[in-house]
């Protein structure tokens, strides 16, 4: 009977059903499976007066809420709060659990990649956190939103979706970030925009209907925006339980390094010192002094630029580090780690010290 409905007649029933069975538990197999880890922060965003927009809490919506009814079919997605914060608040102990459960999840034969839902204000130094700790391999995808999630016309369901898309593309492409329509590398993501939609930027941004056609392809192109290399893998940032101080300086007008040389003179002075110099990361000759100073007693000093588009370049005699092309705000968090690798690998993770 089932044989001559399908056309079948001359083909035995319980061959048939087994074919049937066989393809469809080789289907069910394939479906993917997305995780989507929930920090806190403006796309979790609770306003009191749906109408007073910039009026909200942040971090007060579950992340299990915030991916009910945008689920995409076919698509298996587990959940999980990792932290309920405004990003603002965002430190190392949330930082060691977010990495703590990515590299859980990841290791998971079925997840095909990673969602991480963050509030803006230091989204993109988790990124490039995420990026040094995870520089290849399945897709992490960061996101976040400008507008609390019960106000009028949010914006997070909308970077949200486009996120688990990105995240369940076959292929791997390392760490994004996703917002307003658009793919950025982790390492050049910045924030420049304190209002917009799309209030993130990038060097070389791809739109969400391109990444999700290669992301191998993807990963590749955004591997030529270089980064400072840090030894240091998951497992050993997960046992870390002190942290280096570092430090961020700004050069500008009438700048004498005074404020350099009075932090350094505190018992809890510096490991580091991050110089987001003018143009070509440049300094007064007061702020390079008190630098060179800080050097000499011990402190790593790396330059940078305050302007918000191009790289540093390397000049004769140069007296400190260069990394070019990361902004004062990722070098800070890629310093940090660097001085933990290096201080790990002569005296453990549980004291590393400078």
């Amino acid at each position: 009977m089932v044989g001559s409905i399908f056309g079948l007649s001359e083909y035995p029933v319980t061959v048939f059903l087994t074919s049937f069975l066989n393809f469809a538990s080789a289907m069910t197999k394939k479906i993917s499976k997305v995780v989507v880890l929930g920090t806190g922060g403006t796309i979790a965003g609770w306003a009191p007066d749906p109408d007073q927009t910039r009026q909200y809490r942040a971090g007060e919506v579950a992340v299990d809420d915030l991916v009910r009814g945008i689920k995409p079919s076919g698509l298996q997605i587990e959940t999980e709060d990792v932290a309920r914060i405004d990003s603002k608040n965002m430190g190392w102990s949330e930082w060691q659990r977010l990495v703590a459960r990515l590299a859980h999840w990841l290791a998971q034969e079925e997840v095909r990649g990673v969602v991480v839902t963050h509030g803006t204000d230091t989204l993109e130094e988790t990124a490039i956190l995420l990026h040094a700790l995870f520089p290849s391999g399945k897709t992490i995808v960061i996101t976040g939103a400008m507008r609390a999630a019960n106000v009028s016309e949010p914006d997070g369901p909308g970077n949200l979706k486009d996120a688990l898309a990105v995240a369940s593309a076959p292929g791997r492409a390392g760490v994004l970030g996703v917002f307003a329509g658009q793919v950025h590398a982790a390492a050049s993501l910045t924030k420049l925009d304190s209002q917009a939609l799309s209030a993130f930027a990038s060097a070389d941004p791809v739109p969400i209907a391109v990444a999700i056609q290669n992301l191998d392809a993807l990963q590749a192109r955004f591997a030529r925006q270089p980064t400072h290399p840090v030894d240091l893998d998951v497992a050993e940032f997960g046992r870390v339980s002190y942290w280096p101080r570092v430090e961020m300086v700004h050069n500008h007008a009438a700048q004498d390094g005074g404020l350099v040389r009075t932090i350094m003179s505190t018992d809890g002075k510096p490991a580091g010192w991050v110089v987001a110099g003018t143009g070509n990361g440049t300094m007064s000759q007061g702020l390079e002094d008190a630098l060179s100073e800080a050097q000499q007693q011990g402190a790593w000093v790396w330059r940078t630029t305050r302007c918000t588009w191009g790289q540093v370049q390397a000049q004769s005699g140069d007296r400190f580090g260069l990394v070019s092309p990361l902004n004062p705000y990722k070098a800070r968090v890629v310093m940090v780690l660097a001085l933990l690798a290096n201080a790990v690998k002569r005296r453990g993770p549980e004291r590393p010290g400078p």
